[in-house]
């Protein structure tokens, strides 16, 4: 391997992918509050005289936990759905961050941190795609 296309040596990560990690993190929860708030003040406007007990004991999210019906909600503007979009975005956040930590530890020759943000990824896949529905 010629020293073009050899790895850098294990060391500091460069400025850059700690600002493209903080990066990720920022404008995953920005869009993930956005979501949210703009949501949760739809359904305010929507429903002004529900409770926050009554909602709680709605749960509006359940039904659009299905991808097809979180789409059709979302297509037809339903502010549930994205309230459950908003939530969707703010679990994925960090998932996303683990992701892009992962790729660059392995890119700039940090082994041993990539094989260790991979275990935290599987991790973080496991409590979401297997404890998650038992908990539902």
């Amino acid at each position: 391997m010629n020293d073009a296309t050899a790895p850098p040596p294990p060391g500091d990560l460069p400025p850059s992918v700690y600002r493209l990690m903080s990066g990720t993190l920022r404008v995953g929860l920005v869009l993930a509050l956005v979501l949210l708030v703009s949501s949760i003040a739809a359904l305010i406007v929507r429903s002004p005289d529900s409770s926050s007990g009554s909602w709680i004991a709605a749960n509006p999210l359940v039904r659009y936990l299905d991808l097809r019906v979180l789409g059709s909600g979302l297509a037809a503007r339903a502010p549930e759905a994205y309230l459950t979009l908003g939530v969707f975005a703010l679990v994925a956040v960090p998932v996303v961050r683990v992701v892009t930590g992962m790729y660059a530890f392995f890119v700039h020759g940090e082994r041993r941190m990539g094989l260790l943000t991979t275990g935290v990824l599987a991790l973080l896949l496991f409590g979401l795609l297997v404890l998650g529905p038992l908990v539902r």
